[in-house]
């Protein structure tokens, strides 16, 4: 997520004067951050909202300061130093009665929701930026559509992800964007949809050398993983500088934990290195980046003919997929298990514990999403790759756990619970 302070100034009809400390101090970190130099643009902002605590500028400078250092740390995944830097920013708008950026600060709740797995919570006040006013909201819309294109893609919604992309390819044309969000959500909508071969010239836009692709890498380090996978077979030459730059912004961040995850994520994928798979997986701050990686991990142990050990790593990675509420990714991987002889039907033992939303098992949890979300036992049983009979002895136990009697009950037990 990128939400650049003269943006929001210009929105706001507030620009400071030139010679504005505060406001110098941002565009440093601005130009920073769009040159690839992560470390000296968090850096800087931090040093303007140092600065805008002292600053009585009426131009809303301080308040500025926040949000961009705020917008710095959720990309980087630096999510404590994110959460003070939006409730600071909160603060202030209160304090100061100043509401014209409750949209902004609403979308950056919204970032850090999501990249925690709060998914739900997330959408919920994406759709709320939609909803609100044009005169505050104009220029967020576009990264809430963002937002809400990539959950319906969790949830194997294609056709609410296709919507929203139309509209983001629609902003990405006439320039409404935040940075390369909306091309990279257009991207895995189109592949989601219509596969690789359509999704590939859009890929090759995204990759070209330079700074275009080192902002996208910076804009969701998860992308340095999906576009090395991608391109390894198609390319390798392309595979292998996606890989090197991951390592070039990693490297010039100081090692932040998001970046370098994402470098030896890629690496491990360009390499075939099981020691960068696992490293990845167990640092990503990201618990879908993380759970994507120990995917990756599982598929290459599978190749290597350890399927023992795949199992246990395949499994974890569903489990992770599951917190971050993406169930068409734990389909996927539930594939691979029963292509690796585990029966998916049998994969809740009674004494499971717990362990999902509303203290379900992994499988009702997921079980229960896609039925909340109006599947039918026969659509459910297709994507999670067991038999309708397993579905419907799994709703049998959901109600009973939950006590309840209706598919129209679940559906607003579970909504509540994701609020």
């Amino acid at each position: 997520m990128q939400v650049y302070p003269h943006r929001i100034l210009r929105e706001t009809h507030h620009i400071p004067p030139a010679d504005c400390p505060t406001w110098l101090c941002m565009q440093s970190s601005m130009e920073k951050w769009v040159n690839g130099q992560p470390k000296h643009a968090l850096n800087l902002a931090r040093e303007a909202a140092r600065r805008g605590i002292h600053c009585t500028s009426e131009w809303d400078v301080p308040l500025q300061a926040e949000i961009w250092l705020a917008t710095l740390t959720i990309t980087l995944r630096q999510h404590g130093e994110a959460e003070r830097s939006i409730a600071t920013a909160e603060h202030s708008a209160v304090v100061t009665g100043n509401h014209r950026h409750q949209a902004v600060l609403t979308l950056l709740r919204a970032a850090l929701n999501w990249n925690l797995g709060r998914v739900s919570t997330a959408l919920e006040q994406a759709r709320s930026v939609l909803g609100a006013p044009e005169e505050t909201a104009k220029s967020w819309k576009p990264y809430a559509r963002v937002l809400l294109a990539l959950g319906a893609l969790r949830r194997a919604d294609l056709r609410t992800a296709g919507a929203y992309a139309r509209q983001a390819a629609m902003d990405w044309a006439l320039g409404n964007t935040h940075g390369p969000a909306c091309a990279w959500m257009v991207v895995q909508t189109t592949e989601a949809e219509h596969g690789a071969e359509a999704a590939a010239p859009l890929v090759d836009q995204l990759i070209s050398p330079g700074q275009a692709r080192e902002r996208l890498l910076l804009t969701d380090p998860a992308a340095a993983a999906w576009l090395a996978r991608f391109m390894v077979l198609r390319n390798r030459r392309n595979a292998e500088a996606i890989a090197v730059t991951a390592r070039t912004l990693s490297t010039r961040s100081g090692g932040l934990p998001a970046l370098e995850a994402a470098a030896r994520h890629a690496e491990g994928l360009v390499h075939r290195s099981a020691a960068d798979l696992l490293f990845a997986a167990d640092h990503h701050p990201d618990p879908w980046a993380a759970a994507s990686a120990r995917e990756d991990l599982g598929v290459m142990l599978a190749a290597q003919g350890s399927s023992g050990r795949a199992v246990t790593v395949l499994e974890h990675a569903a489990a992770g997929y599951l917190t971050a509420q993406s169930s068409r990714d734990v389909a996927r991987v539930q594939r691979r298990l029963h292509r690796l002889g585990r029966s998916c039907d049998h994969a809740d033992r009674p004494q499971e514990p717990g362990t999902g939303i509303l203290g379900l098992t992994k499988t009702e949890t997921a079980v229960a999403e896609l039925v909340a979300l109006g599947l039918s036992n026969a659509q459910a049983a297709q994507k999670l790759f067991i038999s309708r009979h397993t579905v419907a002895h799994h709703l049998r136990s959901i109600f009973k756990k939950l006590h309840i009697s209706s598919r129209v009950e679940l559906a607003r037990t579970w909504m509540e619970s994701c609020r």
